[in-house]
């Protein structure tokens, strides 16, 4: 008898012994994926041989592992207009790297600066590490100190405009600024202060917002309607100018061949830059005005003050594909599209992190100390809101490098 436990022994050591993933059917090696999150399978389980590396290549997977955190939804805002084989991996890596981020109770630090004056611009810098803030004449900015992640003491430059300042952008480390008092601003940023370098000239024009891209280019939206083009290494004087609206510009986004500008004419304007001429007017249906608005790859999402998106199809002639309806009770004041989710933030008080499908379905819903959101930035998994202060949403460390 104990020579026949010892036979049955051997030989069940033998089959443990013959055990492995490699020997596992596809579908339970899958299955067995599906309780590890994406950056363990791309960064760990891929590695380990040709074989899992094969099957976790499959974009199906990725696909399939999408629909399943929402399953009644489509993703057409996220299929790309150009063939990417890495294109659902990635999406799939920041879906998940975004639901972690919102989702979990303890994996954010939220830091609190109240100040005497209403901010009505904010912008992140230097990966998130730097906040500035936009007031009535002065300019502004907190820089997040590191590790203990409060913010430091903030930095004031008294009289930057003669009025509101409405608008910032940054190409670098030059800061733009945009204001009531007819003028465009740059700015370097010291440890100390703002330094001021240039002051481009708008004669009888109220700047409102601005925008930037790589290529050194500025452009300006004014209350007269009209949009001034700067390019950053030259004169003083806009390079070009056009007016594609009637009243006060809103919002304004760019890339290198699309200038896009919303108004309170209740349209989104398209001009074309190589060619010089407006290629397209939108407008906004239920006779809503167009608030804010963010253009990434293939899209453009547009809010309005009714609470309401609605997004373009850049590829099809900037079509008005479809408009969604939010949980926002007021109208929204500034739309984020990144490649993991939807950020929208309201007159509310409230900033909701949406899906990128359709329809875009509910992550988290954050409320602000402040009664009104005036502006909205977001970068490097930092989020910043102003009203009377800012208010900083920023990854724990273990948080923030456990995707890395």
């Amino acid at each position: 008898m104990d020579g026949e436990n010892a036979s049955c022994d051997a030989h069940d050591s033998e089959e443990c012994a013959q055990l492995s993933l490699l020997r596992l059917p596809v579908e339970v090696f899958l299955h067995i994926c599906s309780f590890l999150d994406a950056s363990t399978l791309v960064h760990s389980l891929s590695l380990v041989c040709k074989q899992f590396y094969q099957i976790l290549k499959d974009e199906s997977v990725w696909k399939a592992r999408i629909k399943h955190i929402w399953p009644y939804a489509s993703y057409s805002f996220l299929r790309p207009a150009r063939p990417d084989k890495l294109f659902w991996l990635s999406s799939c890596f920041a879906i998940e790297k975004q639901i972690a981020l919102w989702k979990q109770q303890d994996s954010m630090v939220k830091l609190i600066n109240m100040y005497p004056h209403y901010i009505r611009a904010v912008l992140l810098m230097h990966g998130g590490t730097i906040c500035i803030g936009g007031t009535e004449f002065d300019l502004v900015y907190w820089k997040r100190e590191t590790p203990s992640y409060e913010i430091g003491n903030r930095v004031r430059t008294d009289l930057a405009h003669d009025g509101w300042i409405h608008g910032l952008t940054a190409i670098d480390n030059t800061i733009y600024s945009c204001g009531c008092d007819r003028s465009v601003k740059s700015w370097m940023l010291t440890n100390t202060s703002f330094v001021h370098q240039r002051t481009y000239e708008m004669p009888n024009e109220q700047m409102c917002v601005l925008s930037s891209c790589p290529q050194c280019a500025i452009i300006g939206g004014a209350f007269s309607g009209t949009i001034y083009v700067f390019d950053s290494r030259s004169s003083n004087n806009p390079i070009s100018q056009y007016r594609p609206h009637i009243k006060r510009v809103t919002k304004l986004a760019m890339n290198t061949e699309y200038i896009l500008s919303a108004s309170l004419d209740k349209t989104v304007s398209v001009w074309d830059q190589r060619a010089g001429r407006t290629m397209k007017s939108i407008t906004i249906p239920d006779q809503a005005l167009p608030t804010c608005m963010s253009m990434r790859r293939d899209w453009v999402c547009v809010g309005d003050h009714k609470a309401k998106l609605h997004m373009l199809n850049l590829n099809n002639d900037f079509e008005l594909v479809k408009s969604y309806s939010t949980e926002h009770t007021k109208g929204i004041t500034e739309v984020h599209l990144t490649h993991g989710c939807l950020i929208t933030s309201s007159i509310d008080g409230t900033v909701r992190i949406s899906s990128l499908s359709d329809p875009p379905k509910p992550i988290a819903t954050l409320r602000s100390k402040f009664k009104h959101i005036f502006s909205m930035d977001y970068l490097n998994d930092t989020l910043a809101v102003s009203g009377l202060g800012i208010e900083v949403w920023h990854p724990k460390l273990t948080c923030s490098t456990k995707h890395q």
